[in-house]
């Protein structure tokens, strides 16, 4: 199955979910998560992840969906943040390679901010 035919088949199950389901997953990555353990344990589990158990959900993503507010109230699904990772270690990487950049203070400045924007770091 190539990755087209595996994003249509999840989608499709997803699809057969309780809406509440969809509204409570923290991202699209997180439907992925879902599905392929489901296909990992189809002998111990029900075929709709909303009829696992609490437990069961979260040893495929860490948190039952089901249990978010969003589940309750919907919402749009954010971005993964794998675009901002991938801005970030970018710039990161341009001004690692730039050979001014540690010349004078403050040139780590741009490369710090871009990395704890993603990473949600700070001053450790």
């Amino acid at each position: 199955m190539n990755a087209r035919e595996q994003l249509n088949a999840v989608a499709d199950w997803l699809g057969w979910q309780n809406e509440s389901l969809s509204f409570g997953l923290r991202s699209s990555m997180d439907a992925l998560r879902l599905y392929d353990y489901a296909q990992a344990h189809p002998d111990t589990l029900a075929e709709m992840a909303d009829e696992w158990t609490s437990r069961q959900r979260i040893a495929a993503l860490g948190y039952d969906p089901l249990d978010e507010r969003e589940a309750a109230e919907g919402r749009e699904v954010n971005e993964t943040g794998a675009t901002s990772a991938a801005k970030a270690m970018k710039a990161a990487r341009r001004l690692l390679d730039s050979v001014a950049f540690v010349a004078k203070e403050g040139d780590t400045r741009p490369v710090i901010k871009a990395l704890d924007a993603v990473i949600g770091g700070g001053a450790q």
